[in-house]
């Protein structure tokens, strides 16, 4: 209290010993105490009320039954209370819950009776009665799928269902810097490639990174991948530099390495490829094939 600032006044009617005595035990400690006059007016704590706020809160009486006996707010006597550096009530958590407590406060519960009233009868707070039962909660699992089919999946979730658990459900690509969503059709284990998914493969394919690990990052098959790489004209790239993970900022370094550049497709309209930038071709190898089916060459 002393070192606090608390009024040796004040000192020594919250613990309830003379002046005398707090000045030899400040003398001996070394310590300095303060011994400004004390606030006069109607909101001003006297002395009585320190003495019945020290002795009610050393009981162990809750706040809203001090403050009452005060005639004052809650929220007074909570500041007052720090101010003079009385000691703060064991922590909810600290406190030991045996098994039968436990038990007797889920009985309470099961009954529907109040937190006040049980709090009353087994000499707690109501806040310890609420920390407890949050803590008996089961955990959720982050992990945990959910039934519904229309909510996207974390790329977490989605990895722990197979191919065929899939279908009709949509999940995140890890790792994606645009945030990418793609998914499964409802009756195979096959997906719709849109622009920005070829977008983000290429990015993925320009930055290096592994056909495995984007089929990893995508949950989708090595085999996809690569011939979805095939369509798009994506070029070779040496294994030996090649790398598990993704790093975006590589994306625009070895495309201008490269020279590389994106074409719409001369013949089929909407579709994109990748090209070199000089004497690259302009139709794409999809619609070749299928002038090729149509023609019965």
């Amino acid at each position: 209290m002393a070192i606090k600032g608390v009024n040796v006044a004040h000192i020594a009617a919250a613990l309830f010993i003379s002046r005398l005595e707090i000045e030899a035990i400040a003398q001996k400690e070394g310590l300095d105490l303060k011994r400004t006059p004390l606030r006069s007016g109607p909101q001003a704590w006297s002395l009585r009320d320190i003495s019945r706020l020290s002795r009610a809160w050393a009981k162990g009486e809750d706040l809203p039954a001090i403050a009452k006996r005060l005639n004052r707010t809650v929220m007074a006597v909570r500041k007052k209370r720090a101010a003079l550096v009385l000691p703060a009530r064991e922590r909810y958590a600290e406190a030991v819950w045996t098994d039968a407590d436990v038990a007797t406060l889920l009985a309470h519960r099961e009954r529907r009776i109040g937190l006040q009233r049980i709090a009353k009868q087994m000499g707690r707070s109501v806040r310890s009665l609420q920390r407890k039962l949050v803590s008996l909660r089961p955990a959720a699992d982050p992990f945990a799928v959910p039934a519904d089919p229309s909510v996207v999946l974390t790329w977490e979730q989605a990895s722990r269902l197979t191919p065929e658990e899939r279908q009709g459900r949509r999940w995140q690509v890890r790792n994606s810097p645009t945030g990418l969503v793609i998914g499964f059709s409802r009756n195979a284990c096959t997906t719709r490639w849109s622009v920005e998914m070829q977008h983000e493969l290429a990015m993925r394919h320009f930055a290096y990174q592994a056909p495995q690990a984007v089929a990893d990052d995508f949950l989708l098959s090595n085999r996809t991948i690569v011939s979805q790489s095939g369509w798009l004209h994506l070029p070779r790239r040496s294994k030996k530099d090649m790398r598990k993970t993704f790093d975006p900022n590589l994306y625009e370094i070895y495309l201008n390495k490269m020279d590389h550049m994106r074409r719409e497709c001369l013949g089929k309209k909407g579709f994109f490829f990748w090209s070199p930038r000089r004497g690259g071709r302009r139709t794409s190898r999809l619609h070749q094939q299928t002038a090729v089916m149509r023609s019965g060459d």
